[in-house]
This record gives structure tokens, C-alpha cells and sequence, in this order.
């Protein structure tokens, strides 16, 4: 007797767990159609207009240790892709990283500019920016220092437009979008290995019709005070071609960013700066922080564009001081981060300062 009354409560309970089990996937079903419709009906154009409006929202506290994905937001140009959040002042990787009203790492500028001026527009990724050393120790900063001393009676403004993880189709883009603005007497593309990859960030609408996805989990993780997630919004990591390095193959790449990667976009990019230089009055030099690849210095040399490169000083260094590889050796942030050092930026600077000369293009 005793054991069937139990056997029943315990169906009972069954019954009820079953009940509200099957309320609960109910409900989060009704709430993730609820979320597609609203995002799907509501904010049709979320890639650009929501992206800016959660930035503006998200943006840092001052002095706050940040990683790459807090400093951007979504560019509204499509070939940008993303962009630095302007009036930043914040930690990454240790160091103090300010940009100004123009989303621009370094001091504040005037589109106009000053009577007098000689303006150094930078184009270029991680290592222009100056991934993990401060600004001062940058190799912009050192060399707007060196072109300043040569001429005293005017101003010198370098101004850094580099962005982590841009390629130079990306770079091109920037150039024509935002660079020309500041009247650059002077335009420096600067070449790293990641220039023919896709760029660290993609963005695309996303398709709020798919199974495999919950919208309800990405609503709960944008409200979420504790979310430190690198990415925002519909950012997403850009493909791999293998571990380290983003994929180049335009046939392995979105359809929307085929044009933007492998040797021939970075042959238009350059053919495009190139031809702005010639539109607008300015030179246009292609540096590197060690040495052009093969393949990159042949289009240089068709446009044709003149190249500085300082490979041969950092193999010098490395082969005189005992060092096997640049990893690990005083020219890299560490044993695992390539990016160089203040001592590198400092050699780029003067690298940059001495062809500028040979080529008769400071001011004077």
C-alpha cells in the first residue's frame, strides 16, 4: 500500500518535471523567435548602424587594461572592415594607447592644415601602429622627430592611420577615406607579412534563419555586465589557413572579401595609392621592418614605387649578438610575439629618414 501511494507521488513529480521542462524549452523557443523577429524586422541594417551605436556604448574606461577587440568598432566603409574607437585612453599589452577624435593613434590633429606644415600620412597594421611599445617609441613618432630637426621653421605632423590587423587593400581604402583629408605631403605604406590576408575581423548580416545558432545566448552575453568577450556584435574571426595566419586564397575566402586579399589585391592597393599620390602632389615610399618578399619588391619595382626595407641591420644584429632566430632576441616583445621592439622602430626611423634624403623628398 504504502509503496503504490509512493510510486504514484513519485510519477507525479515525474509528470510535473516533465511539465516544466517541456514549458521552459517552450518558452526559450518562443524567446530566441522572438529575438530573430525583432533583430531580423527591427534592425535590418545591424552590420553598421547597431555596431556603432554598441561601440559608442562599450567604449572603455580610462586606464582600463584592454585586449585588440575592445579597441574598435565596425568602419563604415565596407573595404575598411573596422577601426580604431576614437578618444580611447586605455592599457594593451602594458602600454598607454590614446587615440584621437579621428579614431588615429597619437596626438590630437586638424584636417585643415597649420600654414607651414609638412604632413607624413602612415598606412599600415600592428607594427605601424605600434603594437606593444608607446607611442614615443614608435617608429612615426621617431621619424616625424628626425624630419622636425631638418626643418625648424615649420611643423612636422606624422599622422598614424595603422590599425592592427589591416592588409593593404584595407590600407588603400584608409588612404582615400580618411588620409587624403589631411593634405599628406608625404604617404608611407608599410608592408608586413599579413598584408596579403584577411584582415584579424570580418563583419556580414547574419542570418537570422539558422538552426545551428542561438540569438537568444548572444543577447543574454551582450547584457551581461561581466562580458570580456574579445569580439562584438556580428564581428567574427576571419578564416585560417593555418595556425597563426589568416587565409589569402581568395577562392577560400567569403565572397565579399575575395577582393581585398592575395598578391593581386595588394598589387591594386598599391597601383591606388600610387595613383593617388600622383592625383594629389605627394610621394608614396614602401618600408618595411626587415625585408620585402620577393614577389612584393617585383611590384614595387613595376608600379614603379621606391622601398626601404631593414632586414640586413636585423640579421646583422642577430648574427653579431648570438642570437639563432629574432624570437626571443632583444628585437621581439618576447620568445612567442614577433613585433619589434623600440630598438627596431628606432632603426626603421632612421632607415626611413636616410632614403627619404637620398631621394630628395623632405621639406625644406
Amino acid at each position: 500500500m504504502a509503496s503504490d501511494r509512493t510510486l504514484r507521488r513519485s510519477r507525479r513529480w515525474r509528470a510535473r518535471l516533465a511539465l516544466l521542462a517541456i514549458g521552459c524549452v517552450a518558452a526559450g523557443v518562443c524567446a530566441e523567435i522572438a529575438v530573430r523577429i525583432g533583430w531580423a524586422v527591427l534592425d535590418p541594417d545591424m552590420v553598421s548602424a547597431s555596431q556603432h551605436r554598441e561601440h559608442d556604448v562599450a567604449q572603455p574606461m580610462p586606464g582600463r587594461p584592454v585586449r585588440l577587440g575592445h579597441l574598435i568598432r565596425a568602419a563604415r566603409h565596407h573595404d575598411i572592415v573596422f577601426e580604431l574607437v576614437p578618444d580611447l585612453d586605455v592599457e594593451f599589452l602594458g602600454v598607454p594607447v590614446r587615440t584621437n577624435e579621428f579614431g588615429f593613434r597619437g596626438p590630437s590633429r586638424t584636417k585643415e592644415k597649420p600654414p607651414g606644415a609638412w604632413r607624413i600620412v602612415g598606412l599600415g597594421d600592428s607594427v605601424l601602429f605600434g603594437w606593444g611599445v608607446r607611442y614615443e617609441d614608435t617608429g612615426l613618432a621617431r621619424l616625424e622627430a628626425l624630419v622636425q630637426k631638418t626643418a625648424p621653421g615649420r611643423v612636422v605632423e606624422a599622422i598614424d592611420t595603422a590599425v592592427p590587423g589591416y592588409n593593404t587593400a584595407m590600407e588603400a581604402c584608409v588612404l582615400r577615406e580618411k588620409g587624403l583629408a589631411f593634405a599628406p605631403d608625404l604617404v608611407l605604406v608599410d608592408f608586413v607579412g599579413n598584408d596579403l590576408d584577411l584582415p584579424n575581423y570580418l563583419w556580414r548580416r547574419p542570418d537570422y534563419w539558422r538552426l545551428d545558432h542561438s540569438f537568444l545566448w548572444d543577447l543574454v552575453k551582450r547584457s551581461a555586465p561581466w562580458r570580456e568577450e574579445e569580439l562584438h556584435g556580428p564581428f567574427v574571426w576571419a578564416p585560417m589557413r593555418d595556425a597563426g595566419a589568416f587565409e589569402q586564397d581568395p577562392e577560400r575566402v567569403p565572397p565579399e572579401y575575395r577582393h581585398l586579399v592575395g598578391l593581386g589585391a595588394f598589387r591594386r592597393a598599391l597601383e591606388d595609392i600610387a595613383a593617388a599620390g600622383k592625383a594629389n602632389g605627394f610621394p608614396v615610399l614602401v618600408t618595411c621592418h626587415h625585408d620585402l618578399w620577393r614577389e612584393v619588391r617585383a611590384v614595387c619595382d613595376a608600379i614603379p614605387l621606391p622601398v626601404v626595407q631593414i632586414g640586413e641591420r636585423v640579421n646583422r644584429y642577430l648574427h653579431d649578438n648570438g642570437h639563432a632566430a629574432l624570437l626571443g632576441s632583444p628585437l621581439a616583445l618576447s620568445a612567442t610575439d614577433p613585433h619589434p621592439t623600440p630598438m627596431v622602430h628606432e632603426w626603421w626611423a632612421e632607415a626611413v629618414f636616410q632614403r627619404l634624403s637620398e631621394l630628395g623628398w623632405l621639406p625644406r
